[in-house]
């Protein structure tokens, strides 16, 4: 009797860990893992490309660096259309805006290059607020159809600053010494983009990010629960905008130059691209959207130029467009949750066979 009372009381301490339990707390560890892994891949990428590529490791990390703002500028959308359901395709109107306050903060008010990095992301924020107040009376197709209409009145004025300056596009001249080395430029993009995904983790998972979702899932019963309708959509527009415009100076800094073409619609296209390619509502999306839409134009540029079929020659950098709108034809056919569904239907079946196991 003694000893069933003992082995009662020890029961407590050897009860088994919960399965949902266990599996989230696997699935983070997977996820920090995964993270070490992909980060220590970053820091040793110049090494490693200097040994595939030679005198031309710095042009090859120069086009990695590209990607990583277009990681920035994917997550912002993310941000707006995949969590806070918000249809808006006017994130080229921030991005434009973004590189053309860098320019002219620099190079015309001789400001220093940080400060004009916080005037573009102050000024598009700005803008967030002065476009999403009243876009939130509308949704839906209307809301994407205005939004739109601003990325073609950005464009227009700031082509049309273009021509009253007298020149074609914005170059910026005063860049930090520094940052012409092709190597520091790719480690501060990379900086920026693993600060702003950690941070972009714990914000998705916090008080704002839920509302965000809820707002998403059913924005009647979101209400319904006390969230501030108003409120979180207006933020989530700020978030995007302050997002799209860093990408936008980050850019300018990459190109050394900023256009008025940063704002049109085949840059809404190739924002809307990377996240239904990769996954909506998804920072793992974000990732590979960047990624798929980033190196594109690096396998159109294995086609010869110009493509000849038949009696037709067709200039390859006209059909980056189409592509574009084919991947999302095809993504939403054939993967609707996009790449990032595909790699956690692969978690899901591996954590099926372990548990069988």
């Amino acid at each position: 009797m003694a000893m069933k009372k003992r082995a009662e009381g020890r029961s407590p301490v050897l009860s088994p860990v919960p399965t949902e339990t266990a599996g989230r707390f696997s699935g983070r560890m997977r996820g920090w893992i995964a993270s070490a892994c992909l980060l220590l891949i970053l820091l040793l990428l110049p090494t490693l490309y200097d040994g595939l590529f030679g005198g031309s490791a710095n042009f090859e990390l120069h086009r990695v660096s590209l990607i990583g703002i277009f990681v920035i500028a994917a997550l912002a959308q993310n941000v707006l259309t995949g969590y806070a359901a918000q249809p808006s395709l006017g994130n080229a109107a921030f991005f434009g805006v973004g590189a053309y306050m860098l320019a002219w903060t620099t190079n015309d008010l001789n400001w220093p290059f940080w400060l004009g990095i916080l005037i573009a992301m102050a000024a598009s924020a700005i803008l967030g607020v002065i476009i999403g107040g009243p876009a939130l009376r509308i949704s839906g197709a209307h809301l994407a159809v205005a939004t739109l209409g601003l990325v073609l009145i950005t464009g227009s004025l700031l082509d049309l600053w273009d021509k009253a300056a007298g020149r074609q596009n914005y170059d910026l001249n005063t860049i930090p010494l520094w940052l012409s080395d092709d190597r520091a430029l790719y480690f501060l993009i990379m900086a920026v983009v693993a600060l702003l995904l950690f941070l972009s983790f714990y914000l998705l998972r916090s008080r704002v990010g839920r509302a965000w979702i809820a707002i998403r899932d059913d924005e009647a019963a979101a209400e319904a629960f006390g969230v501030n309708i108003t409120r979180y959509k207006l933020l989530a527009f700020v978030v995007s905008a302050v997002l799209t415009g860093l990408a936008g100076a980050l850019y300018a800094t990459w190109a050394t130059t900023a256009s008025s073409s940063m704002s049109s619609s085949d840059q809404t296209i190739a924002f809307l691209a990377m996240i239904v390619v990769g996954g909506l509502g998804s920072i793992v999306g974000s990732v590979l959207g960047a990624l798929f839409v980033g190196f594109l134009p690096l396998l159109l540029g294995q086609l010869p130029n110009p493509l000849v079929m038949g009696s037709m020659q067709i200039q390859v950098a006209t059909l980056t467009t189409g592509i574009y709108g084919l991947l999302l034809l095809l993504a939403l056919i054939f993967f609707p949750h996009g790449l990032s569904g595909l790699v956690e239907r692969f978690q899901g079946k591996r954590d099926t066979r372990g548990g069988q196991a």
